[in-house]
């Protein structure tokens, strides 16, 4: 029993660095399935379906972003619009997910902020309260 106990004290000190880091760089896998859920089912809500998008997926920014929201996001590209990219965040303390304000330009990586065909009305500045 104390041979096993040691065996297994041993396994999670050798492996707890390398979960460390695959956490670190893809983000935790757990927190990323809740906002695809979330993501998806707002945007089921709001009248899209799977035929819709181009590519969707979730995102771990590598800049600082607003910190009302939890650190993944969801982009999504729409199949009527391929060179914009949009984000979808969720609110901390089970708030609502919501579309940020800054979108992408897909093939120059610039934030547009001008209004494009699937903004919504409500939309939270990402770069604000960092």
């Amino acid at each position: 029993m104390k041979k096993l106990l040691l065996i297994t004290a041993g396994l999670l000190f050798l492996t707890s660095p390398a979960l460390f880091l695959y956490v670190l760089n893809n983000g935790n896998p757990i927190m990323n399935k809740w906002i695809t859920q979330e993501v998806k089912a707002h945007l089921d809500v709001t009248g899209y379906s799977k035929s819709d998008f181009q590519k969707h997926s979730y995102n771990i920014p590598k800049m600082d972003i607003n910190h009302d929201f939890y650190h993944t996001h969801y982009y999504v590209i729409f199949k009527d619009e391929p060179n914009i990219i949009y984000y979808y965040g969720k609110k901390k303390w089970f708030g609502d997910v919501v579309q940020f304000c800054e979108k992408e330009d897909a093939a120059t990586y610039v934030f547009v902020t001008e209004n494009t065909e699937h903004n919504e009305e409500a939309c939270i500045p990402m770069l604000e309260n960092r």
